[in-house]
């Protein structure tokens, strides 16, 4: 029986993107897992990449931006080719932006999905941002932290009203609640009125935390990091940035517990 000139279709291609994950095979190969601008996530098998001396070693390892040359054949890629396109090298000298790293990994596998291009340009661009300001020591890790997973969820689908309380429209009230199960801002007065007091998840804010909220979520990727919080307030927006991530993709990772163990 002769086979289908679609099976045996393979076709090479070049694919962009950051080393997410490493899964070791036999020896000398390994599978690496990619986060790439129009495919979003991507595994690719990488044949002797293990050895010091393969010429594909130092543009497949953990946390490195490269481009690859890849054959395909029925959603599966082999490497072929590969270059180094940005080393992040300094995070894995660090404990601390290691395990925020693969923090931000973790999330990747879960909710980013294989062959599907939806807002992963935006995506891949906002992790290369983190990383490079966790490189570069730009930020501190729980800002980083905190401004990922905002901005993380409100690219996938998961934009909270920020504008001003749910019921009057108001945003310069000096007391107003992030409710963090449905996403909305209320004044004092419409909370208190709702009797939501009692939810752990609605957390107490200010103008000055709303504004940083609405400029991680809304504000132009360039410019995303362009702003400044006090301890007090960074305390603040890390709370409500974990509880909105964890709350809404309706799990947590061991790889956060791990972060907050270092």
């Amino acid at each position: 029986m002769l086979l289908s000139e679609a099976s045996v279709k393979v076709q090479t291609r070049i694919l962009e993107g950051v080393v997410i994950l490493e899964h070791p095979v036999g020896e000398n190969d390994k599978y690496i897992t990619i986060l790439t601008y129009d495919i979003g996530r991507a595994e690719i098998f990488v044949r002797g990449a293990r050895k010091l001396t393969s010429k594909n070693h130092a543009a497949t390892q953990l946390y490195v931006f490269s481009r690859f040359s890849v054959t395909e054949s029925a959603h599966k890629f082999i490497l072929t080719g590969s270059e180094l396109l940005h080393d992040f090298y300094s995070i894995r000298l660090d404990i601390k932006k290691l395990a925020l790293a693969y923090y931000i990994s973790d999330i990747m596998r879960y909710a980013v999905t294989s062959n599907n291009a939806a807002h992963e340009s935006v995506v891949t661009r906002l992790v290369l941002n983190c990383l490079y300001m966790l490189d570069k020591d730009k930020r501190s890790c729980e800002f980083i932290k905190s401004v990922f997973e905002l901005r993380f969820m409100s690219e996938i689908g998961f934009l909270p009203r920020l504008l001003g309380c749910d019921k009057c429209y108001s945003y310069t009230a000096q007391e107003m609640f992030f409710a963090v199960d449905s996403s909305k801002i209320y004044c004092s007065e419409h909370f208190y009125e709702n009797n939501m007091e009692e939810n752990c998840n609605n957390i107490k804010i200010n103008p000055s935390l709303l504004n940083a909220l609405q400029h991680i979520c809304l504000s132009e990727l360039d410019k995303l990091f362009n702003f400044r919080l006090s301890e007090q307030g960074q305390r603040k927006i890390s709370e409500i940035a974990e509880k909105y991530l964890c709350t809404h993709l309706s799990r947590t990772f061991k790889s956060l517990d791990y972060y907050h163990s270092v």
